[in-house]
């Protein structure tokens, strides 16, 4: 029995390094001078994400479940650990001088995207409606926090209140929903779930029903789909960019591998009704975004809002609920996160005025090339990457989870899709025109942040990423298919 034990606990090796890299963070924060601890608690997590990674590499074959079966790790845990581990790290290495500019307290911040990733860590390996619950409640405190951390500016204070507000009426949508399946079914895990749902498929009582409708408004919410996507833009503006960029992406990728762990195995015999749903949501996501990031004039901003739409072409992914669509989705998760923090990163050192309530505008762009031409050309990759241009692995994103919808027979949202797709062009051509067909404006060459240190490889990294991707795209879709195996 402790053999069996030791080895349950084992399997959440990286979980575990994870807390202790917390608690060493803390005790660096305490121990080091002043001037001297935001640099040591950085390079603190720094280290202990890549130890977590590497635990997760080499410990890829310790899989099963754990825990009286409350979490699994499988391929498709480790799948999003790697991810979701990759991108804290990122936003954690071009942290520092970007928040040193802020007067925000480093400490507090990296010790919240150390929490905020646990929290993402136990969606993915959830097994249990509870363990989903406290994966996502550990994930959205912190996110809470981190979206007000400016404060001195009323947009972060407002974001932040509003993400608040509506992110606990979500919460009570999410527990009533458990509440309601464990009436049903007389418990809360996943496979006893799909095994109580199979055996009565074609009579699901209506309160199973009514809890799926409202465990599908909370992954809506966070995924930020419409029509529950309100809280998103405010959010996305108001927090520092950092924030943004991973709010965009990890807090994201860890809803869409929930909702695909839930509704996939656990609502699977119901997927004829709420695919039927889901199919309203993706159409009105892709499409209400796309006009609302048109009439931005805030780069920041729009990219807010482009993520909304990206959620709709994600959403479309989903309804496939076949092995083609579930593998699309990990594989346009990890690119879109690439692309979207190499975008943000470009943004902070184009922006001249960090705590300007109206920064980031196109017209700081204009003629960007003649300034800045690398900076100009890594932003070019991550708008046509957006797009989904070839040879970006934008294109083979979209174009992977276009070919799942049709594949399935969902062909005239797939048109949608290719139709927003191609209205979206619009407003990254625009930022691309502003940067290379725009005279040079005498205001603009004011000098903004600039990329740090810290800032340019990372830049460097994810434009060679998304080309390298979109040059071969094949190794990273069979690595997503093998993940998605577990589910289907």
């Amino acid at each position: 029995m402790f053999d069996v034990a030791t080895m349950q606990i084992s399997r959440l090796l990286p979980e575990m390094i994870l807390i202790g890299v917390a608690l060493a963070a803390i005790l660096v924060d305490v121990m080091l001078p002043k001037g001297k601890s935001t640099r040591g608690v950085q390079w603190t997590v720094i280290i202990g994400l890549i130890v977590v990674l590497a635990s997760t590499f080499f410990n890829r074959e310790n899989t099963g479940p754990a825990f009286g079966g409350m979490v699994v790790i499988d391929g498709f845990t480790m799948f999003f650990r790697l991810v979701l581990t990759f991108i804290t790290l990122l936003i954690v290495t071009v942290s520092e001088t970007y928040l040193g500019s802020l007067n925000i307290r480093i400490a507090e911040y990296y010790l919240l995207l150390v929490f905020s990733l646990f929290g993402m860590l136990l969606m993915a390996m959830a097994q249990d409606l509870l363990i989903v619950f406290l994966g996502i409640e550990t994930m959205s405190v912190c996110l809470y926090a981190l979206v007000g951390m400016s404060r001195h500016k009323h947009a972060s204070n407002e974001g932040a209140i509003k993400y608040f507000l509506l992110g606990s009426f979500t919460t009570a949508f999410f527990v009533y929903g458990i509440a309601l399946m464990f009436g049903v079914v007389g418990s809360t895990n996943i496979v006893d779930i799909m095994v109580y749902l199979s055996g009565v498929s074609g009579n699901v009582p209506m309160l199973a029903w009514a809890s799926a409708g409202l465990i599908l408004v909370a992954f809506a919410f966070k995924a930020a789909l419409v029509p529950f996507h309100w809280w998103s833009p405010d959010a996305y503006e108001g927090a520092p960019t950092t924030v943004t960029a991973f709010m965009s992406t990890a807090p994201k990728a860890a809803a869409f591998a929930a909702f695909l762990r839930v509704f996939y195995v656990a609502f699977g015999d119901m997927s004829e009704t709420w695919t039927t749903v889901l199919w309203v949501i993706a159409a009105i996501t892709m499409t209400f975004g796309n006009l609302l990031a048109l009439r931005q004039d805030s780069v920041k901003r729009m990219l807010a809002f482009s993520s909304i739409t990206h959620a709709g072409y994600l959403a479309v992914a989903l309804l496939t609920f076949d092995q083609m669509g579930a593998a699309a989705i990990l594989f346009y998760l990890m690119i879109y996160a690439l692309m979207n923090i190499g975008a943000f990163l470009v943004a902070i050192a184009v922006n001249r005025n960090e705590n300007d309530e109206k920064g980031y505008a196109f017209e700081d762009y204009r003629g960007l090339v003649f300034r800045k031409p690398a900076m100009a050309l890594a932003m070019l990759v991550f708008m046509l990457a957006l797009a989904g241009i070839p040879p970006t692995a934008g294109f083979f994103g979209k174009y992977y989870i276009f070919s799942a919808a049709v594949k399935s027979g969902f062909v005239g949202l797939a048109v949608i899709g290719v139709l927003n797709s191609a209205v979206s062009v619009y407003y990254y051509l625009r930022l691309i025109v502003f940067m290379f067909l725009k005279d040079r404006d005498e205001a603009s060459e004011t000098p903004g942040f600039n990329l740090s240190g810290e800032m340019v490889p990372i830049v460097i990294f994810c434009v060679i990423l998304v080309l390298l991707i979109g040059f071969f795209p094949d190794a990273l879709l069979a690595v997503a298919t093998r993940s998605v195996t577990v589910l289907l």
